[in-house]
């Protein structure tokens, strides 16, 4: 097998295993977390004044929380229809999977999140809080209470659509890489509504991401939404072209 046939079958396990040090040289070298943060930081106040805001609080916090549980349960209700409708029956491995998928990749986000010792931004000193700030890598000042505050889990919700992607890539590739852009482009604004808000560093949401695709990516290898001897699901007129064709 050559490279480029060996990127082309395990780019999807490969891509997070080269961006992990980039990641976390940039933002562990580099002030870049502060200074994307500080912006919405109101130094007159000492607070973040979107914090509590409609929109960034109401809409993109708490609204779309209920976009992304909507997907899960039309997922789930596509997976218990698939025994009763022919038409869904082909699909119900990958309709499992796929809530399997956002559940695992958002559970692990919030395990990780519960075990952290980093701090929010609002928690921190420098921006009107009580906690001194430590990295990534760095061992949790004593005397201070864990932040439990990375990964960014709200991120983790639309980066946990990504799975629609895994879970459709082989029967329905232009959808699939939809619900992939449509995935990154909901992360990415959940996230980004945090940081504006003081509740995560931008890294946080990053990291959030690449835990996602790289669970969904391991998991995709190793236990695929679609049987290894599977091509692709027929559509339900070819199914019923072929049953007739059994049946003469």
């Amino acid at each position: 097998m050559s490279a480029g046939d060996a990127w082309r079958r395990w780019w999807r396990l490969l891509l997070p295993l080269l961006l992990a040090p980039l990641l976390l040289a940039l933002f562990s070298l580099t002030p870049l977390d502060h200074a994307l943060t500080r912006p919405w930081f109101d130094a007159t106040t000492h607070s973040f004044p979107l914090r509590h805001s409609f929109i960034f609080e109401g809409l993109l916090h708490e609204g779309m929380k209920f976009i992304v549980l909507a997907v899960a349960l039309g997922v789930l209700l596509g997976w218990q229809l698939s025994f009763v409708a022919p038409v869904l029956t082909g699909r119900r491995r990958q309709l499992l999977w796929t809530l399997a998928g956002m559940a695992l990749s958002t559970g692990m986000v919030s395990l990780l999140k519960h075990h952290s010792g980093l701090h929010c931004p609002w928690d921190l000193a420098e921006f009107g809080g009580y906690a001194p700030f430590h990295g990534l890598l760095d061992r949790l000042p004593q005397a201070t209470a864990p932040g439990r505050c990375f990964p960014g889990g709200h991120a983790s919700g639309g980066y946990a659509l990504m799975a629609l992607y895994f879970g459709f890539r082989r029967t329905d590739p232009a959808p699939a890489r939809a619900a992939l852009a449509a995935a990154l482009v909901a992360g990415t604004a959940m996230g980004w509504a945090q940081v504006m808000r003081g509740a995560h560093f931008p890294s946080h949401n990053l990291w959030s991401a690449w835990i996602a695709w790289t669970l969904l990516a391991v998991l995709y290898h190793l236990v695929p939404p679609m049987k290894r001897d599977s091509r692709s699901a027929p559509s339900s007129s070819r199914a019923s072209e072929l049953a007739k064709h059994q049946r003469t």
